[in-house]
């Protein structure tokens, strides 16, 4: 490792509101992989981050109780009750354990069960749209994008409408409790937030048992596992949790990633003109900027990564938006090309831990985009500055986009 890479892992961790340079430097410096104490190892190139993903019995998901940084503190009190509940989903489990979560929530997420809740997103989507006009000024983020994918996330769990104005704030602190660049009182608020949302969550679950209805919670409290046992409530807490995060905050960084591109790509937008390229195009989307740039696995045994020897037990921080820029793996891999194909990116991570709400991401991306330009197709930049979330350094993208409808 050279001596540069200290310092651009901490220029990340700092203000930084364009990583992407300091990703490119740290993928092409020594062998792409660093050490950076105390949070542990950043992988960035494509190759090491695929295997990575792919082999769940050296690079374990087991790592919660780990604490990077202090992240977890299991001694706090006020985070105690949190981490119970956080710890069990899935996303922080390897088989056998996973599997059993997993296939008791798969049926509800495969592509063509996604299909069913396209009339719920299409329903949503033209509602919000139907609050602007042309030429109205809006900040994106706050006014749609932020409003879009909670209401829809919130629908499709059978959480009523009048219920709904604290998701997005729930949403929010439940990802700030895994981001390792926000500490102190404001960590310590995003998890009595979570936790606001947990008992929440219980009141709901306990009354779809009571009275189910046609939505996902009443679908996952009725799931089984391989045993033909229902799924413990604290599992189904962590489950329904990471559902609301993952079909929420990720979704507001796509949308305004997504549009940054629009606006910024004379390429992204011609092929937007055509509903049939936005499949394509929101791929693209998702590789350039993914909504999420970084994700964890503990090492289970001594690993050679990048020339670098890395000892079990060992956190390695895989930075999902270097990888997916890498030379190695894609022709002209910095250049935002919405016909490229294929289109291997690892947004959603290969192996065991793929995402299992990546039908429904895609359905959203597509329908928001084609219903969001054929309603308003001389969407542009609006006046004032666009702000770039800082202090996430996991769910990185827009904290104010002003647009002109």
């Amino acid at each position: 490792m050279t001596s540069t890479a200290p310092t651009i892992l901490g220029r990340l961790m700092g203000d930084e509101p364009d990583p992407f340079p300091l990703y490119d430097e740290l993928r092409e410096t020594g062998g792409g992989v660093h050490p950076f104490d105390p949070l542990g190892w950043f992988v960035t190139r494509y190759e090491d981050v695929a295997a990575i993903g792919k082999d769940n019995a050296t690079y374990s998901s087991e790592h919660f109780w780990d604490s990077p940084a202090g992240i977890h503190d299991p001694s706090d009190p006020v985070q105690a009750s949190f981490m119970e509940i956080s710890a069990q989903q899935f996303m922080f489990h390897d088989p056998p354990s996973h599997s059993r979560m997993r296939s008791a929530m798969m049926p509800a997420f495969t592509g063509v069960a996604t299909k069913r809740w396209r009339p719920i997103v299409e329903a949503r989507v033209g509602a919000l749209l139907d609050r602007f006009e042309p030429g109205q000024e809006a900040d994106f983020m706050a006014d749609f994008a932020g409003a879009v994918p909670v209401a829809i996330i919130a629908d499709v769990l059978g959480v009523p409408e009048s219920e709904q104005s604290e998701f997005r704030r729930w949403s929010q602190a439940l990802a700030a409790t895994f981001d390792p660049g926000i500490q102190g009182e404001a960590r310590t608020g995003a998890i009595h937030a979570a936790n606001e949302m947990v008992d929440y969550l219980r009141t709901v679950l306990d009354a779809r048992r009571r009275d189910p209805r046609d939505d996902l919670t009443s679908v996952l409290v009725a799931a089984r596992d391989q045993d033909g046992d229902p799924l413990p409530t604290d599992e189904l807490l962590g489950s329904v949790a990471l559902l609301l995060t993952a079909g929420n905050d990720t979704t507001v960084n796509l949308l305004g990633n997504g549009l940054s591109f629009l606006f910024s790509e004379p390429g992204a937008r011609k092929a937007a003109d055509d509903p049939a390229t936005i499949p394509a195009l929101v791929e693209e989307m998702l590789r350039m900027d993914p909504p999420l740039h970084l994700d964890i696995r503990k090492t289970t045994r001594d690993v050679v990564l990048g020339g670098e020897e890395i000892p079990a037990g060992s956190l390695l921080w895989l930075v999902i938006a270097a990888a997916n820029r890498d030379p190695r793996a894609f022709d002209d891999a910095g250049r935002f090309d919405p016909a490229r194909s294929p289109n291997r990116h690892l947004t959603f991570l290969p192996g065991y831990h793929h995402c299992i709400g990546a039908p429904l991401a895609r359905l959203e991306g597509e329908i928001i985009f084609t219903r969001l330009l054929e309603r308003f197709p001389g969407i542009a930049p609006g006046s004032g500055p666009a702000h770039r979330r800082v202090a996430n350094k996991v769910a990185r993208g827009w904290q104010t986009l002003p647009v002109r409808f």
